[in-house]
Parts: structure tokens; sequence; C-alpha cells
């Protein structure tokens, strides 16, 4: 493991109170804050990202959006906050924290740890330094650790939302189901916005196949909060597991009934739930309002194959080419198509455009070489197979320094 701090150096004591701007700056950090500790990290990460956007110097916003980034899988955000503090060759702690959360995106649990432990031991009653931990412990599947690391934050602060919540969790991986509930009421008690603790409590019972529970749970929850949609959703899926096929019926037309005016959030519901047939004509419907939006575009072709509509899905896919002609994953979607219905040479163009565009698609170069194969065109095809693996022996390179805690992409544009 590489030692971030020389000759056995921690990280040196901040000021009790990182400065930032006045007016508006504060109020946005505020609004962060509080939207990062009710759990919503996608509303978070754009608020501290405002944030950095007029005081770059934020180190303890840096590191919340770096955690927020790694919790909603975006690589490319973690690595431009991560990078931006590298940059400022800081020992602070919060820029220790933004590489322990780098090393926990790319697993390196050890790393992480070692990381995180450093910078606590400068600030050893910092809540956000905490919670980062608790999540790093989450993930290694240390329930028990998580949970005295969540405890360790409410002791802090007895009223923070995101450490009830987490501890809730923990709890309920451990079986301890009572105690989740708890937790989860008590939060719902410090913010009515938070998600109903029965609907909660109803998808951990969900998760560990327990579905006679879990639809209790929902029903409870829908009891409660009836304009709320998830919990429907749910025990609709559980009537069905549960082959209650009549119950399954009523759930299914309520949510139509009741819902119809919230189209994108029923249809990502549909989807989650596999209910392709009924996400289609909404997502026809949205794509129609906002006929470039290349999420709509991907959705809709997913939807598409999966009820069999091929036809529909080429279709879509060649018109969205046309207005979105540098999207890679509309390219590698398309080149898969075309292969599947034998029309290799236009997989082979569809297949070069998009390794043209992301030379790491794997699945492109595979649909490339073998589209070639079936053409008979073997040299062709043996190159792109070695491109192919030219390119797989890049990225885990690339991976395995980012593992390390290097920065590769940073050091080449600056070398």
């Amino acid at each position: 493991m590489r030692n971030l701090f020389p000759s056995g150096q921690d990280p040196v004591k901040p000021p009790e109170q990182e400065d930032i701007a006045s007016g508006r700056s504060k109020k946005l950090w505020g609004d962060a804050l509080a939207a990062f500790y009710r759990d919503d990290d996608e509303d978070a990460l754009d608020l501290f990202l405002e944030v950095l956007a007029t005081n770059p110097a934020h180190l303890h916003c840096s590191y919340l959006a770096a955690l927020c980034a790694c919790n909603l899988n975006d690589e490319e955000t973690l690595e431009e906050v991560c990078a931006a503090v590298r940059r400022k060759n800081s020992r602070h702690p919060y820029a220790i924290g933004c590489e322990a959360v780098r090393a926990l995106y790319y697993a390196n649990y050890e790393r992480s740890e070692h990381l995180f432990l450093s910078a606590l031991r400068s600030l050893p009653d910092d809540i956000d330094l905490h919670l980062g931990l608790g999540i790093l412990y989450d993930q290694m599947g240390r329930e028990e650790r998580s949970a005295e690391v969540y405890r360790r934050v409410l002791d802090l602060a007895p009223d923070n939302i995101r450490a009830r919540i987490s501890l809730g969790i923990s709890y309920a991986l451990s079986g301890e189901y009572l105690n989740a509930f708890a937790e989860y009421q008590y939060a719902k008690r410090l913010d009515p916005n938070v998600e109903n603790p029965h609907q909660h409590l109803g998808r951990d019972f969900y998760a560990e196949g327990l579905i006679e529970e879990a639809a209790e749970e929902f029903a409870r929850a829908i009891a409660e909060e009836p304009d709320q949609p998830a919990a429907y959703f749910y025990l609709l899926d559980c009537y069905k597991r549960l082959s209650q096929f009549d119950e399954a019926l009523d759930i299914y037309e309520t949510i139509k009934a009741r819902f119809q005016r919230q189209p994108e959030l029923v249809s990502r519901f549909y989807e989650q739930f596999r209910l392709f047939g009924e996400a289609i004509p909404i997502l026809e419907k949205l794509l129609q309002e906002t006929p470039g939006d290349l999420e709509l575009i991907v959705r809709l072709s997913q939807a598409y194959q999966e009820t069999g509509k091929i036809e529909q899905a080429l279709t879509l896919l060649k018109r969205a080419v046309k207005t979105l002609p540098d999207s890679a994953p509309l390219w590698s979607d398309l080149a898969r198509l075309y292969y599947q219905h034998q029309n290799y040479q236009q997989a082979i163009a569809a297949a070069q455009r998009a390794v043209s565009l992301n030379r790491y698609d794997q699945e492109a170069y595979g649909i490339l070489a073998d589209a070639l194969l079936f053409l008979g065109r073997f040299d062709e095809a043996q190159a792109a197979a070695k491109e192919m693996e030219l390119a797989r022996d890049e990225a885990w390179q690339r991976y395995q320094q980012r593992f390390a805690g290097d920065y590769p992409d940073e050091d080449r544009r600056t070398s």
C-alpha cells in the first residue's frame, strides 16, 4: 500500500471550520448538506458541485461531492473532483478523505480504510468522515463495524438522518428487523419527507426474499402514504410472486388510475419491475416531448428489445444516430441489433463507429470481430480481436493504477 504521508506523518490538524463564501454559496452549502443527510445523493451532488463552482477551495465540499459521486457510480465526476483536490497538494483530512473515497470506488478497501482512519485521527469527531467510513464497511459487508460507526455518528449528532437510516439498514442486514424499523421511524420523525418506515422495512424483507412479510409492510406504507407510488409497485410484484393475481390486478389498476399524471416517475418503476409493455407508451410520449433526450432513447430502445419489438428499436436507433452522431452507446446498441438480424455489413459500420468514439467498448469490438468473420474477412477480424485485447489490457492497467491511488490521465496531461 502506498503511504500518502511521507516519514509516517499524519495529516495536519485543520482549522475548526473552513471559510466558505457568503450569500448564495452559503445557502447552497446548507441545502447540499441537508440533501446529503437525508440520503439524497443525486440532489446533494448537484448542489455540492454548484458550491465548488464558486468556491473550489472548499475541501469539505470536495470530499462530500466525491462521496456522492462514488455512491452514484459516477466515475467521471469522482475523478474530476479528486484530481482537482490532488492539484492543491493538500494534506488536509478532507483531501485524505477524497483519496479514501476514490480507493473505495475502485474496491481497494484496505487502502480506503487506512486513509479514512488517518483522516479521522486529525478530525476524530467529524461526522462526515465517519459516514464515509460506514459506507466503506457497508460495501465490505461488515455490518457490525458499520453499525458501530453509525452509532458513533449518532453519539455526536443524534438527529443525523442519514446515520439513522444507515444504522437501520445495518440492523436489517443482521436480521435485527425491529431495531431497523425503530431507526427508520426515528428518521421519519426528524424529516417527514424521508422514506416511509414500513416501505423501507418492506424493501429489507423483499431483498431477503421474505415476500409475505414484505407485502404486509408495503400495504401498511400505502395505508399511511397513499400518494407515494413506490410501495404500490413493490406490492404488485409481491402479489405476483405469491401468485395472488387478483390482488396484483387490483394494484395495477390502482397504479394506472392514481399516478397517470406522473409519467416519468411511473415509467421508471415499470422498467425497474420489468413491466416494459406498460412503460413503452409512456416513454414514447416523453420522447415526443424531448426528442433529443439520450437517456430516453436508450430506455425506449431497451423496452422495445425486451418486448421483442426489434424493428421498432432499429428504427428508433437509426433515427437517433442521425441527431446524436457522437453517442457511442447508441452506435454500440445499433451494431448489436444489426448483428442479431444478420446484417453484418451494417453491424461492422456501426461497431467501427462505436469503438472510434469509445475504444474501451468491448461489446462493440466483439461484434465487429464476429461480423467480419461471418463475411470471411479473417485478417480484419483478427486485427479487430487484437485491438480489443489491447484496449482491454489498457483499461485493466488504467484500473490498476487508479486502484493503487495513481492518476494516470492527470499525470499524462502534466508530463
